[in-house]
């Protein structure tokens, strides 16, 4: 059972280093990368620090810091509307210029990736693999395992 826990920090770690690697140019981390992409393809409703952290399983802290940095290079700002408490994180115009390059350079990319990733296993294997994976999450959101 160790070993299953080591392979996915494994893949965790070798997709972060290749994501890492991939964005220098535009001096993001794949976690800088992460919160860009999603404030980019969530345009339908103000986005802020509480949906970000919901969307990725994260604590609030943990998204503090990465919008910190964003801010810093310039690619969102903070809504300055008086009067709410949480205030939308809002995209920039560099940030959607970039947001939208990546989103096409990624989509472009998306089958190879998906080619390498998933070579040696069949259509249904990956099925497979993915309803499994989905079980691990969703166990590891349980209450059992936040008592630990």
């Amino acid at each position: 059972m160790d070993e299953l826990k080591l392979y996915f920090k494994k893949i965790h770690n070798q997709l972060e280093a290749g994501f890492n690697k991939k964005y220098k140019k535009y001096g993001l981390t794949s976690t800088q990368l992460d919160v860009l992409l999603y404030l980019s393809q969530e345009t339908d409703s103000e986005i802020t620090l509480s949906n970000i952290a919901a969307h990725f399983g994260v604590k609030h802290t943990s998204v503090i810091h990465v919008l910190k940095l964003l801010e810093q290079k310039g690619f969102i700002c903070k809504s300055t509307v008086q009067g709410t408490r949480a205030k939308p994180i809002i995209l920039t115009e560099s940030g959607k210029q970039l947001g939208n390059q990546i989103i096409s350079e990624i989509r472009q990319k998306s089958p190879l990736l998906d080619e390498i990733m998933f070579a040696g296993l069949s259509e249904a294997e990956q099925l497979l693999l993915e309803k499994m994976l989905r079980q691990v999450y969703t166990n590891l959101q349980s209450e059992q395992f936040k008592n630990l």
